[in-house]
């Protein structure tokens, strides 16, 4: 299976990581289901892997043009570009939405999310009863995920490596938040937050012309943790596409059958109807997290109705995009 052949355009990779950074913004959502929903979920996968000892021997006896090439490099450049813009202007404006308009953001994305299961669904070739076990299993752990009560944060650098290790599978599994698993280890202040602020804040130190002895030994302890994570974060990414590499190739119905269950069971984490509080006058409750409780609208109201046009909108996108995807 050779994945790397179709035709890249560069605006709609690009694109593509825009929206992968911007739904990196909602709490719980995992960057792995963009590449689902736009059809190059395999080619991720595929690059990914190439990421290892192999393409380090060929960089070194071949040079960088086919290191490049070998990593499948153009797409995963053009990617990164998109998800880096993203981090400093579409991530900016969905957390802007999410503020003002949070049910709204949360349909919208609901309904690329739903739209992105019959996606699935079609690169199952065969329906046979182990499917339907695979797509129940993904189903049950996928609604386990959100509904996971945070744990105490711990420092251990050995921990924040394994932390990386596990989190980054939210990148490459469809549906899993890299977040979510972060909140549930306890760590998901320290690193994404606490972390990436002191990294922000060394990093204005050495614009404004100071170094890094300016620097309180807090924020020195959580740029090292944050570094300890990132590599873990880079050899689990490695990890992870290998082998689901090799899970795709060799078992690709039982894969897709499980992404089928493993994203409608996380579909929960972009629910646009939940609150803090229930009251019995917004809806019909059917399920309660720890910190949220899950309900079916009984009216339609102006919100309401504003929340469905966001889901069927989010359909709609995802529609258009995926024949864009069958024509090239």
């Amino acid at each position: 299976m050779n994945t790397f052949k179709k035709k890249i355009n560069p605006l709609l990779i690009v694109f593509y990581g825009l929206i992968m950074g911007a739904v990196n913004k909602i709490p719980g959502v995992s960057g792995g289901i963009v590449p689902i929903m736009f059809g190059f979920y395999e080619k991720l996968i595929f690059s990914f892997s190439r990421l290892d000892i192999n393409s380090l021997i060929v960089l070194r006896k071949e040079g960088l043009k086919s290191f490049y090439k070998h990593i499948n490099g153009k797409f995963l450049s053009l990617l990164l570009l998109g998800i880096i813009i993203s981090f400093f202007s579409t991530s900016l404006i969905i957390g802007y939405f999410l503020v003002k308009y949070y049910a709204q953001t949360l349909g919208f994305f609901s309904g690329m999310i739903i739209f992105s299961t019959t996606i699935i669904l079609k690169k199952i070739t065969k329906i046979k009863i182990y499917n339907l076990i695979f797509i129940v299993s993904g189903f049950v752990i996928g609604i386990t995920f959100f509904l996971i009560s945070p744990g105490k944060e711990i420092t251990n650098p050995l921990f924040v490596f394994f932390c990386g290790i596990v989190s980054v599978s939210g990148m490459v599994l469809p549906g899993l938040s890299g977040s979510m698993i972060l909140l549930a280890l306890g760590n998901y202040k320290l690193l994404l937050i606490d972390s990436v602020n002191a990294l922000y804040y060394f990093i204005m130190k050495i614009v404004m012309g100071h170094g890094i002895e300016n620097l309180d030994l807090e924020n020195k302890n959580l740029i090292f943790l944050l570094s300890v994570f990132a590599f873990g974060s880079i050899i689990g990414l490695v990890l992870f596409s290998k082998a689901l590499k090799h899970l795709i190739v060799k078992y690709n119905n039982m894969i897709m059958s499980f992404l089928v269950g493993f994203v409608v069971g996380s579909l929960g984490s972009v629910w646009p109807w939940k609150s803090e509080n229930f009251d019995d006058n917004i809806g019909s409750l059917f399920l309660k997290s720890t910190n949220s409780f899950y309900y079916y609208p009984n009216n339609l109201n102006i919100e309401n109705i504003t929340i469905l046009a966001s889901i069927l909108t989010g359909i709609f996108i995802v529609s258009i995009i995926e024949k864009s995807n069958v024509k090239n």
